[in-house]
């Protein structure tokens, strides 16, 4: 009995170890290419250092890396190429990095340590006053110097330059630079929530210093003043053009001497004026007008407030040649269901809303869903006598060819219509390169500083939507803001 335990015992140990043998443990499956994120995981793991996305960024920097495909706009780098690193290589590294995080701070706290606004630190280190390096960071040894030796070259904000130097009132703040005794010496965009950004303005400490000692101005009677209580500056602010009346001026003079429309609009998102003009044959360049504004008496003041050739301006001559005779129309379709087959296809002349083609097509064996009945309200009887695609595509090629082809959602309606093109058996031809398409409902969120997508609010049917986009066309064609042409008097007119 004994020995029979004994050699059963001994049996499934032999078959235990062979078996071990035989299925080795493997390791997790590793993907051929990482973002920097988990390749730095990757490297740690490997190496043992404490590697960051940041040191693959230098790894990459160095070469040693490199970017072998992308997702969603990320690089990936190869895990196999990253393996194959050096360890005294990573090693020296993380070494350098985390050496200079010892001797550095990052830009809030740096900012914070002089007690200096950021956009200080950012302005030095462009002019290499201050040492910048990984991780946007600056060196203390320098931050500390800086502090110590050029206080006066600091900026502030309006809010610190009322209350904290000239001990004022920040409501105040806005006669002193009526008054024309100060300007902007920077600009930074201010996020403000997720889809708006305004401009805040920033001013050399040593200017704000100065204007304490301003002839003739009782700075005591303006400090201490109650909530409410009307400011004795005021009287020096009525003694200067307002801003507003010293852009306009600049603008009817803009138009006058060069002959061409101006367009100068009060952004509310930033505060700042934007200045932009017709620019054709013969008209003045962006550094010409910078140099007139910097030169005028009145309106260069306030240079420092006004954005010349914003993205709007750039749409708004798009926008105007896209309406010149002959240059563009407006295609819209309906379809049986998103990025279905089409059911509707209309094309007006862009300058003149003369319609060229509206017509119901019929989808074949595709059905109109019923989400997309209750928008556009076609339904599959009222296309079953219909002609097909590819009986109306010879006369959607005629009336698009030449010309540049709008649509108020560009992709969506391009994807439409080759999508019929191919279930048709048909070449594209001119339908198809990317170049001969453009999408005002991009444009016009460029236009109006949007990132949201913005609803056209048509008829949703293909001829009613078609004459909607041709309006948000013309209304982008207007330009923003007051208009000014020569000969006119400011301010000439207004369009929104």
């Amino acid at each position: 009995m004994t020995d029979t335990t004994t050699e059963t015992s001994e049996i499934a140990a032999t078959e235990a170890s062979t078996a071990a043998v035989a299925i080795p443990q493997q390791e997790p499956h590793v993907p051929e290419a990482l973002g920097a994120t988990r390749l730095a995981l990757l490297l740690a793991d490997h190496t043992g250092e404490p590697v960051t996305p940041e040191d693959v960024a230098v790894l990459v920097d160095q070469e040693h890396l490199a970017v072998v495909d992308h997702y969603k706009g990320w690089p990936m780098y190869s895990t196999a190429a990253a393996r194959e690193l050096d360890v005294d290589l990573v090693r020296s590294v993380v070494e350098e990095r985390v050496a200079w995080e010892k001797a550095s701070l990052p830009r809030a706290a740096a900012a914070a340590r002089i007690g200096w606004h950021w956009s200080d630190l950012v302005r030095m280190g462009k002019e290499g006053r201050i040492t910048t390096g990984r991780g946007n960071r600056y060196l203390i040894a320098d931050l500390d110097a800086m502090a110590a030796e050029a206080d006066g070259e600091q900026y502030v904000t309006a809010q610190i330059a009322a209350t904290d130097v000239l001990e004022i009132r920040a409501s105040d703040w806005k006669y002193v630079e009526a008054a024309g005794w100060i300007r902007p010496a920077d600009v930074y965009e201010k996020e403000v929530g997720r889809h708006r950004t305004v401009t805040v303005s920033l001013y050399r400490l040593g200017d704000v210093r100065a204007l304490r000692d301003l002839p003739g101005v009782d700075w005591e009677a303006v400090r201490g003043l109650p909530k409410g209580a009307p400011s004795p500056l005021r009287e020096y602010a009525r003694l200067a053009p307002t801003r507003a009346e010293a852009v306009r001026g600049f603008a009817q003079g803009l138009a006058d001497r060069h002959g061409v429309t101006v367009w100068a609009w009060n952004s509310p998102y930033s505060g700042r004026w934007e200045l932009d003009w017709e620019q054709i044959e013969d008209t003045p360049t962006e550094a010409t007008v910078r140099r007139e504004l910097a030169e005028d008496p009145v309106a260069g003041v306030y240079a420092g407030e006004i954005e010349l050739c914003p993205a709007w301006g750039e749409i708004t001559r798009e926008a105007r040649e896209l309406l010149e005779p002959g240059r563009a129309v407006v295609l819209d379709t309906e379809t049986t269901d998103l990025y279905g087959r089409t059911v509707e296809i209309a094309v007006i002349d862009a300058a003149t809303g003369k319609k060229l083609m509206d017509t119901l097509v019929n989808p074949g064996d595709a059905e109109i869903s019923d989400g997309a009945r209750w928008v556009h309200g076609i339904t599959d009887e009222m296309v079953a006598d219909a002609r097909p695609f590819a009986k109306v595509l010879p006369r959607l090629r005629k009336v698009t060819k030449g010309r540049t082809i709008l649509a108020y959602n560009a992709e969506f309606d391009r994807t439409v219509v080759l999508g019929d093109v191919a279930r048709a058996g048909k070449k594209p031809m001119h339908l198809e390169p990317w170049d001969n398409w453009y999408c005002l409902m991009q444009a016009y969120a460029d236009w109006i500083g949007s990132r949201r997508w913005l609803r056209l609010g048509g008829s949703h049917r293909a001829a009613g939507d078609c004459e909607s986009a041709r309006q948000v066309l013309i209304k982008m064609a207007k330009g923003r803001g007051f208009v000014f042409s020569e000969g006119g008097s400011p301010p000439n007119r207004r369009v929104v």
